[in-house]
């Protein structure tokens, strides 16, 4: 009977060991100047030249301690959506480091606004001499960097709405042909007021709550960005926008105030 359990428990631990060992460990809580990338949804990096972050993890922490990293690598390539666009690839190579946090990106060339890209990092240990498996693909897209040159060199642009507290619906329809693929479509929006943006009936993210946040509106407003190109369809498409007062026209007392 010793022997039958002592026979288990070695095949276990063997077991055990054999699945440990198959798998290699992966950068986990991946992140991009502080955005959670795991949890984020339609993750935007309003910057050319982003900082990275990670956590490291061994399989064998049971048996070993003081394991740290000590070299990474960060591969990161555009996303191209035409022909035209120049494709675009970095990889920083085997950089010996400690350092997973706020790693920054060191290409020569800048990030390009508007664009998609996606990254991926492996890390080196000191229980190690292999490198960990690559974390997945990462997306991510960078916004308009001249957004506020965009916005004054453009008169066609401007301020939709009413002080009237029951004008708080707007719409507007647009067409798109069989013939007209879209391969991109982001919304910028900017309200003084809170908002709530539809696109053919549903709201765009409901997870997104007393948007925009409360500036000095002299001196600056805040800005959203959606990406809604799996939200179009061909034929008949309908934007709508519900708006609320927020801190930018407040009603009390029968008495509005700052948005006046």
């Amino acid at each position: 009977m010793f022997c039958l359990l002592h026979n288990k428990i070695l095949l276990f631990l063997t077991f055990l060991w054999s699945v440990n060992t198959s798998h290699r460990s992966v950068p986990f809580d991946v992140r991009i100047d502080h955005h959670k990338t795991e949890t984020t949804r339609d993750l935007i990096v309003n910057t050319a030249r982003p900082h990275f972050s990670w956590k490291c993890s061994s399989l064998d922490t049971v048996l070993q301690r003081n394991i740290r990293q000590v070299a990474y690598q960060i591969q990161l390539h555009s996303i191209n959506l035409s022909s035209k666009e120049r494709p675009f690839q970095w990889d920083s190579g085997r950089v010996v480091t400690y350092q997973s946090t706020h790693v920054p990106y060191t290409a020569q060339t800048d990030l390009l606004s508007s664009t998609y890209y996606c990254f991926r990092v492996r890390v080196w240990l000191t229980n190690s001499e292999e490198s960990s498996s690559w974390t997945d693909w990462i997306q991510f897209r960078t916004p308009m960097f001249n957004l506020h040159d965009y916005i004054i060199n453009n008169t066609d642009l401007l301020w939709i709405g009413s002080t009237e507290i029951n004008m708080n619906e707007l719409r507007k329809e647009f067409f798109v042909s069989n013939n007209s693929r879209i391969k991109s479509a982001i919304v910028y929006l900017c309200g003084l007021g809170y908002y709530q943006f539809y696109l053919n009936g549903e709201n765009v993210d409901p997870s997104r709550k007393l948007d925009p946040g409360w500036t000095t509106y002299e001196k600056r407003t805040l800005l959203v960005s959606f990406d809604v190109t799996a939200n179009i369809t061909i034929g008949m498409n309908a934007v709508g926008i519900k708006l609320g007062n927020g801190w930018y026209s407040i009603e009390q007392s029968g008495r509005k105030t700052y948005g006046k």
